[in-house]
């Protein structure tokens, strides 16, 4: 027999019967009303009396059926702020490591990866030293992390590289072997990849060959997300603020798009939220870039949420639940029910001919331009901060060891310039000491 379902009204109703909700989204919830939500489901499923229909709004919480926790990540590689909200998983971008580059957490672990590098390699050129220094950091800096979180952390390598699926596939295994020998578990580490054509095919090897949990990145589409999930992907991101940005400013002084089930931007992403729950996948979508609480509270069935410092701060001691709509009776009719429904399960975009871009319509090639090269320009910014921060703790160090006549890097010095000095010195000319 069907279990009967609770509404919006506090009253009991037959799902057969369905009505329509007035709440749905995503919301801040506390966790004193999370209690009584559950407690209020769980004494009114079967009670005889039925609840009067203002019982919820009294106890404050949105009443409505089903529900569902949302994770929440943190966008910020802030490991104390992170501490003390007590999210779930940490979400480490290039933005929010460069906006801390010169803090004396970041430079700590930059002078931590330095000194380890330096140590095992001497000899190199400072292109080389930069480099390594660039992966140790983005592994000390990740493992910190991991201890101020329940959950995993995902973490970026160079997204300079998107373009070489070698090279990101060669940079992802260099990364996660840190990890692995340092005794972390594989589900607490997940590398993001930009979901580029380079990107999906690579996350496909890695997720493949090497068992290795990938996030792509500014997926912008339903095609798009399909072409990432066939991949192997186990997370997805979609920016919210550039996406809807992107619809607003191409129907400019045309359509005013209020924040609503209706705009665009919120139906491209919730039908990706459709495709995922409706085909039952074991990926989640993570979604990012929120400007505000009404862009969220258009979407449900959101699997996590990265929350930046401001958003954060107003959900102090809060979790995130999402309501369903899954008992409005225009639920299936939605556009966004639709156009997940009619997209093709399993897609084979990985094998058309001409690649995974060509497979997309117009309009969803266009808006992937828009957001993913924009955000990689940007990127590319914030990775040369990050990076002359290394470079000028790489170049300091190496300026002190030289002084240090014991230290590798040192002895190798005066070595090569003995070696030098040895090619040059006349015929007969005795050979200078150490």
């Amino acid at each position: 027999m069907p279990v009967p379902s609770a509404t919006t009204d506090g009253c009991m109703h037959h799902p057969q019967k369905p009505r329509r909700t007035k709440y749905r989204g995503t919301y801040p919830i506390s966790r004193e009303d999370k209690v009584k939500l559950d407690l209020w489901m769980s004494t009114h499923y079967e009670a005889l009396p039925e609840p009067s229909s203002n019982e919820a709004e009294e106890m404050g919480v949105v009443p409505s059926f089903p529900y569902k926790d949302v994770q929440i990540y943190g966008d910020t590689a802030d490991s104390m702020a992170l501490y003390f909200r007590g999210v779930w998983g940490c979400l480490l971008t290039p933005k929010n490591v460069s906006d801390l580059a010169d803090t004396p957490g970041i430079r700590y672990h930059v002078w931590v990866a330095t000194k380890k590098v330096l140590d095992k390699f001497p000899k190199g050129s400072e292109t080389f030293h930069v480099r390594l220094v660039l992966r140790q950091f983005l592994f000390e800096l990740g493992l910190a992390m991991l201890g101020s979180v329940k959950g995993p952390v995902v973490i970026f390598i160079d997204s300079r590289i998107h373009d070489s699926k070698v090279a990101m596939v060669d940079e992802t295994r260099a990364l996660v072997d840190l990890f692995d020998h340092a005794d972390v578990r594989r589900w607490r580490v997940v590398i993001t990849l930009p979901a580029t054509e380079d990107g999906i095919r690579a996350a496909h090897e890695l997720t493949n060959k090497y068992s290795i949990g990938i996030h792509l990145s500014m997926v912008t589409s339903l095609t798009h997300a399909c072409a990432c999930i066939e991949a192997g992907a186990t997370m997805l991101s979609m920016n919210v603020a550039p996406i809807m940005t992107w619809f607003e400013k191409k129907d400019v002084g045309e359509v005013e798009y209020p924040i609503t089930p209706g705009h665009p931007g919120i139906k491209t992403i919730q039908s990706c939220i459709n495709y995922i729950r409706q085909n039952s996948l074991n990926t989640s979508l993570l979604v990012t870039d929120i400007r505000d609480w009404d862009e969220l509270n258009q979407l449900d069935g959101v699997d996590a949420a990265a929350l930046n410092q401001n958003l954060l701060d107003q959900t102090s001691m809060c979790e995130l639940t999402t309501w369903s709509p899954e008992i409005m009776e225009d639920y299936e009719l939605s556009p966004a029910y639709r156009y997940a429904r009619e997209a093709k399960f399993p897609s084979d975009f990985l094998k058309h001919e001409r690649g995974v871009g060509m497979a997309m319509s117009a309009e969803a090639r266009s808006l992937l331009s828009s957001v993913v090269y924009i955000r990689l320009g940007q990127n590319k910014v914030f990775m040369e901060k990050i990076e002359d921060v290394i470079r000028k703790e790489v170049r300091e160090r190496l300026y002190v060891d030289a002084f240090d006549p014991y230290h590798p890097y040192s002895m190798a010095v005066r070595r090569s310039r003995l070696a030098a000095k040895t090619r040059t010195r006349p015929t007969g000319a005795a050979t200078p000491s150490l």
